[in-house]
């Protein structure tokens, strides 16, 4: 009867060792060597079995490789759509890491990817390309669904695109979320620039719209972050 107690314990504490999510040492091998190509393949397979379909760290792997990719110069074909994707799969990787883990221990580069894609966001905005602009919004919300910055330059981006009530809702929703930040200590330069427009913006279609009062309260409340002449005028303009 003991040996039959001890064999299943045995078999319970292997069941329970290949039930735990791999280390990735293949995938962070091919990393360090800058296999990128390699890695986003090898890393997507993981996300497509049922065993390591549910584990973020598959998604992240992907996205990192692809990441990688879109930065290459050189131009291929199948990953013509790296950026994107890899934007997809951090998407999916935020979405199952219920614990948080992932995104405590790779700040880094999930940061790095939401400076891009505010770089890109704002590139577009500037140079009137609103649809884009909105796009890129959308896919900043995908991993960052209650960021405020993005979600009134998405207001912005709408109202530009003559979607006037979608853009109201958005900033009615938002606006306590908005009211509530006492700080911007903890972000960074280009998540500053980034609410910077947003707020600027905000305000210019608040004034379009015919709602001054409204423009004046944001910008009252955003002025001790941004003492820019840019930012002064459009708020003086009020």
């Amino acid at each position: 009867m003991k040996k039959y107690i001890l064999l299943l314990i045995v078999l319970l504490s292997i069941t329970k060792f290949y039930a735990q999510p791999p280390l990735y040492n293949d995938l962070l091998i091919l990393y360090v060597d800058g296999n990128y190509k390699k890695l986003a393949a090898k890393a997507e397979k993981y996300t497509l079995k049922d065993e390591t379909k549910n584990d973020p760290y598959a998604y992240l792997w992907t996205s990192k490789a692809l990441f990688k990719i879109s930065q290459m110069n050189e131009k291929d074909e199948m990953y013509k759509n790296a950026y994107k994707d890899c934007i997809g799969f951090m998407a999916k990787c935020i979405k199952k890491d219920k614990t948080h883990e992932v995104y405590d221990k790779e700040k880094d580069f999930i940061f790095e990817l939401k400076n891009s894609i505010i770089e890109n966001t704002i590139n577009e905005y500037v140079s009137k390309n609103y649809k884009k602009a909105q796009d890129y919004c959308k896919k900043l919300l995908s991993i960052f669904p209650d960021d405020v910055s993005t979600k009134f330059m998405d207001a912005a981006c709408r109202f530009q695109n003559k979607d006037i009530p979608g853009a109201n809702t958005i900033w009615n929703e938002n606006q306590r979320a908005f009211e509530l930040i006492n700080s911007i200590e903890n972000l960074n330069d280009k998540e500053r620039e980034f609410l910077r427009l947003a707020v600027i913006e905000s305000m210019k279609c608040f004034k379009e719209n015919k709602q001054p009062e409204r423009a004046k309260n944001i910008g009252e409340k955003a002025k001790k972050w941004f003492t820019d002449d840019d930012f002064k005028a459009t708020l003086n303009s009020l």
